[in-house]
């Protein structure tokens, strides 16, 4: 594959989750990362921008209850995920998550691309509690990203 993607592994943690049960306003999928592991998808996610349709499978963290308070949403995650493949296609336009199994695939392209890319550097740095839009339309359902629980408080402020 063009741009190193065969060469690319995986570093750090990734979680991502759905809520069973949500309201209206928690119905899409959450991600987070440790810097590590968003640093990783990061560099895969611009290993694939501008190249030709590609993937790559990445282990996913098991989303403990110390990562579901961060949304302060008191709800447990629906189901447990293993894996998540990316699917890079240049011409498709929307951010797509279909669980199969233990799996889930998503499928993402150039439209997108640096949206998420863009997602995963604010959840480096320790911002969170953000989410960006999966299509143009109007009630399409957003993908939240958070923080980390280790980060520290001081004072009630995060550091």
């Amino acid at each position: 594959m063009a741009n190193g993607v065969n060469e690319w592994s995986q570093e750090g943690q990734l979680y991502v989750w759905r809520y069973a049960n949500p309201k209206h306003d928690w119905r899409g999928w959450h991600f987070t990362a440790d810097p590590t592991g968003c640093r990783s998808v990061r560099n895969l996610l611009d290993r694939m921008h501008g190249g030709e349709a590609c993937h790559r499978t990445l282990k996913l963290g098991t989303v403990t209850d110390a990562i579901l308070s961060v949304p302060n949403y008191a709800a447990k995650a629906m189901g447990r995920f293993e894996k998540l493949r990316i699917e890079y296609v240049p011409g498709f336009d929307n951010l797509y998550v279909s669980p199969k199994e233990t799996a889930l695939i998503m499928t993402v392209g150039d439209r997108r691309l640096r949206k998420l890319t863009a997602a995963f550097a604010e959840v480096e740095v320790g911002l969170g509690d953000f989410g960006i839009g999966t299509s143009d339309k109007k009630n399409a359902d957003t993908w939240m990203f958070w923080w980390m629980p280790s980060i520290k408080y001081h004072d009630g402020k995060r550091q």
